[in-house]
């Protein structure tokens, strides 16, 4: 059975995007749990999330890459390609302004590791209106298993928690 909160795993640079450039405005991708893998219920739609839908999986793999600093990391390219092209869009839509679009552009491409330190959203379903929450059409989803999103999450919303501090590394 879900529990009383959303999850999301994000690197730390989304969430400087919204607060400085979107006026707070979130947009998560979330999960009725932690990780799906050991605590969605057996035989549920839970446990068909995708691995690459699964804010443990997502946050553990980011950590690993983040920490090794792997100057050829899929997913640290994948993230620098996703902020270029939302702040294209942003910037298309006048959400954004030019200069606004240049250091948003420059801070995803520049070589420093910090940025992709990824954090976990801890958002109390309890705050949120339920017709803020939108599920994710098949089309959309990486597997079988429900996704779903908040387009508007607000930094009141939720806390960010950083679980890296609970990871020894070498």
């Amino acid at each position: 059975m879900a529990g009383l909160a959303f999850y999301s795993a994000n690197p730390w640079f989304a969430t400087e995007v919204s607060c400085k450039y979107l006026n707070g405005n979130h947009f998560a991708w979330i999960s009725d749990y932690f990780d799906t893998e050991r605590e969605a219920p057996a035989g549920s739609a839970g446990t068909l999330i995708a691995p690459s839908s699964n804010p443990r999986k997502i946050y553990d793999d980011l950590l690993h890459e983040y920490h090794a600093q792997e100057e050829h990391s899929r997913i640290i390219r994948d993230h620098r390609k996703t902020f270029k092209r939302l702040a294209k869009e942003w910037l298309a839509a006048k959400t954004i302004t030019k200069p606004e679009y240049d250091e948003i552009v420059a801070a995803a491409t520049a070589h420093s590791w910090r940025i992709w330190k990824p954090v976990l959203y801890v958002i109390p379903k309890a705050g949120i209106d339920p017709g803020r929450v939108f599920e994710v059409p098949r089309r959309d989803r990486a597997g079988y298993g429900p996704e779903k999103q908040i387009r508007d999450l607000q930094p009141h919303e939720f806390d960010i928690l950083d679980l890296s501090v609970l990871v020894r590394r070498p």
